[in-house]
């Protein structure tokens, strides 16, 4: 299958899984527009790729997406470079063990995990259904297997926890594509999420020395490396098998049954809605 031609987003490109999926997909010819908020970082990844799989179409954007103004400062910059858009790769995230907020006054996990995956995609949907078999991916975590949504307390304003926030912000990416999918349907476009496995990258190296030890620890144990990471990613991407398909949650390049709270559909309704609130 030919994708040449064919336009893919990647948020969290710099690194990891997000970097490994736009060097498969470079070498696969999409053209790539790459987000990122290092520019050092930005500019070894793009050398990087480019070099490797000798496609010249990659393009990237600085952005922090913890900033939802940045997040509609990106939205406008990619829908001025690419008239068309195949696939958005919702691949950004972060671990914060301590409570924080960013400048606009949100707790940081639920900002960077939930909301940028939400508005980013809000911004960008009409040139994605323009596009025909159009597909949105979004990275979540079986993590969300842990937590049930409580929504008196989403931005961890009643005693914040670093990982039950992340469980909860991957336990909203699930739910978010359930009721994307559900609102796209008729269309020609796909909504799917998956669970990319616990991959030895740098994630979690953001926080303090203690939390770092123990996940560099919990890596060498039990972490897969970035090339298995990035399969499932990769797949939902680029696979004619999935042509059609929306709505699934997938591990290992198989779709697979969410935990019962991601399925109840009147939370999925009141999350939608509540994030439209918090970004209106």
């Amino acid at each position: 299958m030919s994708h040449q031609g064919k336009v893919c987003i990647i948020t969290g490109a710099t690194d990891g899984i997000g970097k490994e999926a736009a060097l498969n997909l470079a070498k696969m010819g999409f053209a790539l527009g790459l987000v990122g908020r290092n520019t050092e970082k930005i500019s070894e990844a793009k050398n990087e790729i480019i070099n490797a799989t000798n496609n010249q179409n990659v393009t990237f954007f600085k952005a922090n997406l913890s900033s939802m103004d940045q997040v509609r400062q990106l939205a406008k910059e990619i829908q001025t470079q690419f008239d068309h858009i195949d696939i958005l790769l919702n691949n950004a995230g972060a671990y914060f063990s301590d409570f924080g907020k960013t400048e606009e006054g949100l707790e940081n996990t639920f900002a960077l995990n939930h909301l940028s995956y939400f508005l980013f995609t809000d911004l960008l949907l009409d040139t994605i259904k323009a596009t025909p078999k159009s597909r949105i991916v979004n990275v979540a975590s079986d993590a969300h297997l842990n937590t049930n949504m409580s929504f008196d307390n989403l931005q961890g304003q009643n005693g914040y926890k670093g990982w039950p926030a992340y469980c909860k912000s991957k336990l909203c990416n699930v739910m978010f594509t359930y009721e994307l999918a559900r609102r796209l349907e008729g269309s020609d476009t796909t909504a799917n999420c998956l669970h990319p496995g616990f991959v030895n990258t740098n994630f979690g190296n953001n926080n303090k020395t203690s939390v770092r030890l123990s996940l560099t620890a919990a890596k060498v144990v039990g972490a897969i490396n970035i090339h298995k990471g990035a399969k499932t990613s990769i797949y939902l991407v680029s696979s004619t098998e999935v042509d059609g398909v929306s709505g699934q949650y997938f591990s290992k390049c198989q779709s697979k049954n969410s935990s019962a709270q991601s399925n109840v559909v009147e939370d999925q309704r009141r999350l939608w809605d509540f994030s439209e609130l918090l970004l209106s």
